[in-house]
């Protein structure tokens, strides 16, 4: 059995395509959803699971119990970039738990769509990792580890998919959200950030790490600011109308 653990970001799309053209045998493609996606996140995992059955794979969704706005207010607070527990406790762990029904004698290889040329924390990604913890003692296999950007638009070409120009939105935002993720976000996901930090009583973003904004609405006015140029005391983007969120 080959598991392959799919955002149906760039990455793991073009996996995907990669598997499909060297003809691995018994793959299953799984999906957490975190519950906590970008609007039109799911109308994408959908039409990308119509493609993954053409291929011949299965496909499996799963929708863990506690999602995350139920975690966040359980836990009172958001994670950071240290301690991403949200991670752990809204993707590893569900997977974890249907995996070891799914392949209890632990002969399944999981697969993932790890590059190193993606970031400094994964430029010393292997290949195969024996025993992996985070997926219950499995194998894991990165076959794009050493696929550099332009080869991995290849396999996303011959797929038909259009390649993002920005991470899985998956999780949106995300507490690793830089300045461009930030503009991209809609009313909605500010308004849901908005009462979800007043509900907690915590901010999802370190005040440090943006400029001294504090809140999701300063937050999106430092995303919004040229470098060094945010100060925290001017007047609101936001007001009781609608017409706080022109221009995004």
């Amino acid at each position: 059995m080959n598991v392959i653990s799919s955002s149906y970001g760039n990455d793991s799309v073009a996996l995907i395509q990669w598997a499909a053209e060297n003809c691995l045998p018994d793959i299953t493609v799984v999906f957490v959803d975190t519950g906590w996606s970008k609007p039109g996140w799911l109308e994408r995992v959908e039409r990308s699971e119509e493609w993954v059955r053409s291929q011949g794979f299965q496909v499996v969704t799963i929708k863990p119990e506690v999602q995350f706005e139920e975690l966040m207010r359980r836990k009172k607070g958001f994670p950071n970039q240290r301690h991403q527990r949200c991670s752990a406790l809204l993707k590893g762990l569900p997977f974890l738990t249907w995996i070891d029904e799914a392949d209890p004698d632990c002969r399944a290889t999981v697969l993932i769509g790890k590059r190193r040329e993606e970031s400094e924390d994964r430029k010393d990604t292997p290949e195969f990792v024996e025993s992996s913890p985070y997926h219950g003692g499995r194998k894991v296999w990165n076959p794009l580890y050493l696929h550099a950007e332009a080869q991995r638009d290849e396999l996303l070409g011959r797929a038909g998919v259009e390649k993002l120009q920005h991470r899985s939105d998956e999780c949106s935002p995300c507490v690793n959200a830089n300045k461009g993720d930030l503009r991209r976000l809609t009313p909605f996901e500010i308004e849901r950030l908005k009462n979800l930090e007043a509900e907690t009583g915590q901010t999802m973003f370190r005040t440090k790490k943006k400029g001294g904004a504090k809140g999701i609405e300063q937050v999106i006015q430092w995303a919004y600011s040229g470098r060094g140029r945010y100060n925290p005391k001017q007047e609101s983007m936001f007001n009781s109308c609608s017409s706080g969120y022109c221009g995004y």
